[in-house]
Order: structure tokens, then sequence, then C-alpha cells
């Protein structure tokens, strides 16, 4: 049950949605009944065709909640979104919350009071319960990631603060993003998400913070994070998906999200990067000769290649995409 007397938490809720009119309303449910009020709620449509904006509004003036809806010009992704909800929060914290995930009742108030708690931190969060169709995994995004005992110092109870948050988090996205609460002016500070991304643009955002401060963290579960058809990957979502990360790899590499990198964190880069491209190429190669080739020819980090090296540079790819060309591959 919220509580109405006390003062609202000096936090907003950006939510990005597309096309999440069946699923918006569980979301802002889920604020609804946080253990305190929040100063607002900003949903920011990127480009919804099923009316999910209108859905929002008449959620907000049937509760009598703060709810601003901001529809986007055009899609530009969640990044911008989120980037979009960032700029216009009025309060010290933002935290963030996906259209077809949850909140748990207690959320806001522990993940804000974290970052009362610890002036130095920039970033709050927690892990949350994986819930598929038929089954719940609880501590299922953070917990399997991280050794708590080696990467983080206890600060009593359920709470601990991340020793090196760049080392923890350079090899992927462990946080789950509708887990997380931040300091509005250091996502400021760093430029927000990289909106150029589509995929893992929270795991650069994250990084990008680390350079700001510290991250505080419970590891109690503070969100509900759904897998459903709409989020399940395809063949075709999973070479998008390798193929960002590796572009996120090759950034961190060169420098250019404003992400300074230790030396041997340099050095994980590199072999990171030696494990990705092949992993790309194996998702690119299971769409066909044609669509492997012009995948190959069109990645500004092979331009400096000829067509037959790019193409022979990895023969079993090669023979794959041949093999998913001749519908070979099951």
């Amino acid at each position: 049950m919220t509580d109405q007397a006390s003062p609202a938490l000096d936090v907003t809720v950006v939510t990005p949605t597309f096309n999440r009119a069946r699923l918006i309303e569980r979301a802002l449910d889920s604020v609804r009944l946080q253990t305190r009020r929040v100063a607002e709620i900003i949903v920011v449509d990127d480009g919804s065709r099923d009316g999910t904006p209108d859905i929002a509004r008449a959620w907000g003036e049937r509760h009598g909640l703060p709810v601003r809806v901001v529809v986007m010009e055009r899609n530009g992704g969640p990044a911008a979104a989120r980037n979009r909800g960032i700029e216009l929060a009025r309060t010290a914290y933002v935290a963030f919350l996906d259209s077809d995930d949850e909140h748990l009742p207690d959320t806001l108030e522990t993940l804000s009071g974290a970052l009362d708690a610890q002036p130095s931190a920039v970033m709050s969060f927690g892990d949350a319960t994986v819930v598929m169709p038929d089954a719940r995994e609880p501590h299922g995004l953070f917990a399997p990631k991280i050794d708590i005992a080696r990467a983080a110092t206890a600060l009593g109870g359920d709470a601990f603060l991340l020793n090196d948050a760049c080392e923890a988090l350079l090899a992927a996205s462990i946080i789950p993003t509708s887990a997380t609460c931040f300091r509005r002016d250091a996502a400021l500070a760093v430029g927000g998400m990289p909106a150029q991304f589509r995929s893992g643009e929270d795991w650069l955002f994250f990084l990008r913070l680390t350079q700001r401060g510290r991250f505080v963290f419970t590891t109690r579960d503070v969100a509900l994070h759904h897998r459903h058809d709409d989020n399940l990957t395809s063949p075709r979502a999973a070479e998008f998906v390798a193929r960002q990360k590796l572009d996120g790899l090759l950034a961190l590499q060169r420098g250019t999200l404003g992400i300074e990198l230790s030396a041997p964190q340099q050095a994980r880069v590199a072999t990171m990067l030696a494990a990705q491209w092949p992993a790309w190429r194996y998702h690119l190669s299971r769409m066909g000769l044609k669509t492997y080739a012009q995948g190959l020819a069109g990645h500004a980090g092979l331009q400096s290649q000829g067509t037959l090296q790019r193409l022979l540079a990895d023969p079993r790819a090669l023979a794959r995409a041949a093999a998913a060309s001749m519908g070979l591959l099951r």
C-alpha cells in the first residue's frame, strides 16, 4: 500500500514503450503500488501503432497520478526513448522500468534510499525474478554472473558496494535495466545512453556511469523481468544482438564512448573481440550465403579487407552460409 502521507520520493520513473498496449498498464500499476509515491512517471512512446500512448494517458487520469506521455517523432530505439525521459525528468533520481516488466512494492524506496545513504554512488540496483510462461527464476539476472565475495564490499544487511564497477560490468550487461535507479545529473554528464545502439545500450550506459561514481546494490529481487513471445530471440535477432555486441566492443577499444579503460581492461576487450568476431559470423552465416556476404561487406570493421579475404577468413562460417542457402541447415 502506498504511503500517501509521506512526501513523494525524489524519483522519476522513465518507461520507454513500443506497441505495448496490452502490457503498459501492468507496468504502471507496479509503480502505483509502491510503498512511497514517486514525483512523476514519464512514458516515452517510440512510435507505437496500437494506441499505447492513449492507454497510458487514460491510466494516469483514472488513478490521478502524475503521468507524462511523450511521443517520439520517429522510432529511435530504446536508448533514444530513455534519453528523452532522462532529459525531461525534474528529479534528482531516475529509475527505469521497461513497459513489459514490473517493480516490486518497495523497489523505488529501497533503491533511492541506497543513493541517499551513499553520496559517492551514482547507481543503485538490485536483482530481478525472471518470469517465463511456465516458470519463475528468482535472482535470475545478476546473481548468476557475479562473485559477490570477490567483487563487492558488504555495507550491512543485503546492501553491497561494487569494488570496481567498470571491471565488474566490462564483459556484459549483468544489471537488470528495470532494477536500476541513478542520479540524473550523472546520466546527463555522460551523455545518457549511446543512441546508435539498439541492443546493449544499457550495458554501455552503465559503463559510462562507472566513470562518475560508485555502484551500490541489494542482493534482493526488486523487479519482475518478463520473458514472452515478443522478446524471445529469433535467428535474425541473434545476428543483430551479436553484431551490436561486436560494435560495442569495437567502440570500447577505440575509446569513442567516453569510457576510460586500464591497460588490463583494454586487454580484456581485445580478448572478447577475438571471440565475438566468430560469434557474429556464426549467426550471420545461418542466414544464407548472400546475406553473409552482404553483412561482411557492410561492416565498417572489415572495410580494410578485400571481398575474398573477408569470405575466406572463416571457412567454417562460409561453408555454413552455403549450406543455409541450400536449405541444409535445421
